[in-house]
């Protein structure tokens, strides 16, 4: 797993020494024979800012857009892991604490999620320091 996560995108603008690169992101399941009659599959296109200040990128190159697994699982968890066990947790602790009403507590479960993402979004300067992507030209 010592591999980066890569991507290969557009650069759509660059600003000061922010160059704003345009990713197509595809279901693992893009490749299938029957994708095209399939409601999972999908693909949806992305942003990605990455910090450069070397010029030497212009606008419209095809460029390779990468990332560090460890990376990668740490969005994971963010996303998906963490606010799962918190669902958990709190659907544990509130059908305890309510004597056994479950839609307290699927409720209570649910809007969890609200505190959670708010935080998130309020660490988005911290995450965004955190989460460090390189370009690499296109050889």
């Amino acid at each position: 797993m010592n591999k980066s996560i890569q991507h290969i995108g557009v650069i759509e603008k660059i600003e000061h020494a922010v160059v704003h690169v345009r990713i197509v992101q595809q279901s693992a399941c893009s490749g299938c024979h029957a994708e095209s009659l399939c409601p999972a599959s999908h693909s949806s296109e992305k942003i990605i800012e990455v910090e450069d200040r070397s010029g030497a990128f212009s606008l419209h190159e095809e460029v390779r857009i990468c990332a560090k697994p460890s990376q990668g699982m740490i969005a994971v968890s963010l996303a998906f892991v963490l606010p799962l066990i918190l669902i958990i947790l709190t659907l544990v602790a509130v059908h305890a604490i309510s004597g056994g009403n479950e839609i307290v507590a699927g409720i209570a479960g649910l809007s969890i999620l609200v505190p959670y993402y708010g935080t998130i979004r309020l660490m988005h300067g911290k995450l965004k320091k955190r989460f460090v992507f390189t370009l690499s030209k296109i050889s």
